[in-house]
């Protein structure tokens, strides 16, 4: 396979080419972008691996050259100015990997790995691994050199470990089999050493002598296999091949992990891209209201999946208690029709509640335009409450209802209405928690505390008008006085970052203007907040 390095760092070439060439690449270097486009106008390059930062161009523009005339080419890129963005833009040029400097060889190996598994799965590239062979008996050495090469293996010898280091320091060597015994250093150290050169090298022992003490070493050696001479040669070949399906392994685990690690730093990145883009988007709602109704659709559906998840999770509940009330009936011999009926009664009785809700929730989600018809005020908050009940009732909150019940139809879209209630009963849930917790603290002094929202509707009628009033009261934290001319400002919010958008209130606000209503607020803090509404019966 052929290279390409293209680095302005003369120190960072030499560098790469010994490490490439140790693994029995061709390579050519180049120092510019100049110098690199006219090799690969003249060679047929299989990876590339580049730096980002060149002085006469940029690494990714040479990438995206080198991708245009041979589309099979594989690439590495290479920067001092390690930042995710830069990795994206060098995968989405088809980069199979990026490398920051300093460069850590034990990275670019996992990098040639798999560029080097892809070209010899794409193009059926043959592939074989190294064999170095030790022994000072320079016959056996050399009889089992052309052995192993008739199994079509790259054979090296080497007749002590001094030259047998060389060779694994100056050649890419998979499995080392060295005999024990040998003058100046025996083949234990000799493995040793060439582990702590290159960690995926595997070992295999041959000796005439096996005792206790040398076979405890090879363990902690961490050599694959330990063989008595004479050498059997199918045994050895078993032991090598046994090797090679090792290396092959940890090698097949650095890649993936190594795909792992790039893709968590993607994936992070995209975050980032995405959550820069949704703070764009959110700026731009301050610009047209109806902008500002769609964001507000897509949380209150946020809100009542959370409430819907609350409220299926009951029924299911049930149901599960009664499905092993059943089996333990049946474990007893205890089941009767009777049983049998009740049980099928009390799921049918869940089922049809989560029916219910689910029914509920895939109407409201249909709603794309105002729809005005004929609403009872009580019965969209009833709705509301039917989905964030539970939700209150974790967050451990009384409410008290007094809901006019000869209170007259509005004419008004119901669903928009059942969001407001929805926005207005979590803003009360939140301020009630903030307060507890203050309390709980000793910020706040309350014994006995309690959390409580009143929630009471009623029909005026003024100067020949004839109105609803609609009032959610709360026992919260309040609204602080200099805060009350900006909680119905789009992105204003007093909650911790990340805990809300500060729409809820803007929308809501949004909506009862629509339905030419008014909205405002009584409060001071710690003293709890009343919102009061009020809505025209008349046609809007």
């Amino acid at each position: 396979m052929i290279v390409l390095i293209v680095d302005d760092d003369k120190i960072i070439r030499e560098q790469l080419e010994k490490e490439l060439k140790r693994n029995f690449f061709e390579t050519f270097t180049a120092s510019n972008g100049e110098t690199a486009l006219e090799i690969l106008g003249k060679q047929t390059i299989d990876i590339l691996i580049v730096d980002v930062n060149l002085p006469d161009m940029d690494g990714l523009e040479i990438l995206r050259l080198a991708k245009e005339t041979r589309p099979n080419c594989e690439a590495v890129v290479v920067t001092g100015y390690g930042n995710r963005e830069i990795a994206v833009r060098s995968l989405r040029r088809g980069a199979i990997d990026y490398i920051e400097k300093p460069i850590d060889l034990d990275e670019l190996r996992a990098a040639l790995g798999r560029a080097q598994e892809r070209l010899v799965d794409r193009e059926s590239i043959p592939f074989s691994s190294t064999i170095l062979v030790i022994d000072d008996e320079e016959a056996t050495g050399k009889a089992l050199k052309r052995a192993l090469e008739k199994e079509n293996f790259e054979v090296f010898y080497a007749s002590n470990g001094i030259n047998a280091l060389s060779i694994i320091e100056h050649h890419k060597v998979d499995v080392v089999i060295t005999d024990l015994l040998m003058a100046g250093m025996d083949g234990i150290e000799v493995i040793l050493k060439a582990k702590r050169l290159y960690r995926d090298i595997e070992g295999i022992l041959v000796t005439g002598h096996k005792d206790e003490e040398s076979a405890i070493r090879a363990l902690r050696a961490e050599i694959i296999d330990y063989i008595s001479e004479p050498i059997d040669f199918d045994d050895l070949l078993l032991s090598v091949k046994k090797a090679i399906e090792r290396i092959s392994l940890n090698r097949s685990r650095m890649f993936r992990n190594r795909e792992l690690k790039l893709s968590t730093e993607i994936f992070s990145k995209m975050n980032e891209e995405l959550e820069r883009r949704i703070e764009e988007r959110s700026r731009e709602l301050n610009l047209t209201q109806a902008q500002l109704f769609q964001t507000s659709k897509l949380a209150s559906l946020g809100e009542m999946s959370a409430g819907l998840a609350h409220e299926i999770n009951q029924p299911l509940g049930g149901i599960s208690l009664t499905v092993k009330s059943m089996r333990k009936l049946v474990e007893r011999g205890l089941l009767t029709p009777e049983e049998i009926d009740s049980a099928m009664g009390d799921i049918e009785m869940c089922v049809m509640r989560m029916s219910k809700i689910i029914h509920h929730i895939r109407t409201f989600a249909r709603q794309e335009t105002m729809k005005y018809i004929q609403v009872d005020i009580n019965e969209t908050i009833n709705s509301a409450l039917g989905l964030l009940g539970e939700q209150l009732r974790l967050h451990v909150v009384q409410v008290e209802l007094n809901l006019d019940p000869d209170l007259p139809k509005i004419n008004g879209e119901p669903y928009q209405l059942e969001q407001v209630w929805i926005n207005l009963i979590n803003n009360a849930r939140d301020a009630m928690d903030e307060k507890e917790k203050q309390i709980s603290a000793g910020a706040l002094q309350y014994p006995g505390y309690t959390k409580l929202l009143k929630i009471s509707t009623v029909f005026n009628s003024k100067q020949g008008e004839e109105l609803v009033s609609i009032k959610f009261q709360d026992n919260g934290i309040g609204v602080a006085d200099e805060h009350k001319d900006k909680i119905f400002q789009p992105f204003f919010t007093t909650k911790e970052v990340g805990k809300a958008t500060g729409l809820g209130l803007s929308i809501s606000y949004g909506i009862i203007q629509e339905h030419k209503g008014s909205i405002e607020v009584e409060s001071s803090s710690y003293d709890g907040a009343t919102i009061n509404i009020v809505l025209p019966i008349g046609n809007l």
